[in-house]
């Protein structure tokens, strides 16, 4: 079970390459999710007349 963590000498590169992989994944999600707040935001004020800049400050006054 050792020789498998120890990847044949490359272990560190191999865990930093799946280590950057993860957080680069939760990264995006994090940021799709922004981005689908964002837009839902937009989609329900741009209906009630707001326009998308004034909506984009409100937006930024609610964070």
């Amino acid at each position: 079970m050792s020789e498998f963590f120890a990847m044949g000498g490359y272990a560190f590169f191999i865990w930093m390459a799946y280590g950057m992989a993860a957080l680069l994944i939760v990264l995006e999600i994090i940021a799709v999710r922004a981005r689908a707040k964002r837009a839902l935001f937009l989609a329900r004020h741009s209906d009630a007349g707001v326009h998308r800049e004034a909506a984009g400050a409100q937006l930024k006054e609610i964070q």
